[in-house]
């Protein structure tokens, strides 16, 4: 019995360092296909070359809403870079998200639903809210945040990307 709860514990650290790496080891942007709130569906592959910031979040979510105030107010931060924020919330949920925050008003924001389809989740292998992976401009990802972080470290990244 010993012996078999050792072999599991084993093989439970070598899983959890190699999820570790696999997800620092990630190049691309997640292959999403969103829906937009104005209707339009928005893919990866429409990204034009640049840095960019995908961030997964749920319009209901606490840190993910005072990280959203903080991103707007820092604008600077993400001023040229792209911004796709990802939810699989229902779009009833998101529309207020978006209003209360303006996105609209920010042209390099695009904000929308996958659905329930989890396909970014699933590639991330998100845990918690909010997922934030940042790429630089040759599209090889720089650094991820994932749960609640110090904004002034992820500011300081962001402003450090180009």
């Amino acid at each position: 019995m010993k012996h078999t709860f050792r072999i599991l514990a084993v093989v439970m650290l070598f899983a959890s360092s190699t999820f570790a790496q696999a997800t620092l080891g990630l190049k691309k942007i997640a292959p999403f296909n969103i829906k937009l709130t104005n209707g339009q569906t928005y893919t990866a592959a429409q990204m034009a070359p640049g840095p960019s910031v995908l961030m997964y979040f749920s319009p209901d979510c606490d840190h993910c809403q005072n990280f959203t105030a903080d991103m707007i107010k820092n604008y600077s931060a993400i001023a040229n870079k792209q911004v796709v924020m990802i939810t699989f919330q229902d779009m009833n949920m998101l529309q207020p998200f978006a209003k209360k925050y303006k996105i609209a008003q920010y042209p390099n924001i695009k904000i929308g639903t996958e659905g329930l389809t989890y396909a970014v989740q699933r590639y991330y292998q998100i845990r918690s809210f909010p997922y934030i992976a940042i790429y630089d401009k040759a599209g090889k990802l720089v650094k991820t945040y994932e749960g609640e972080h110090p904004h002034s470290e992820i500011f300081k990244t962001l402003k450090s990307v180009n």
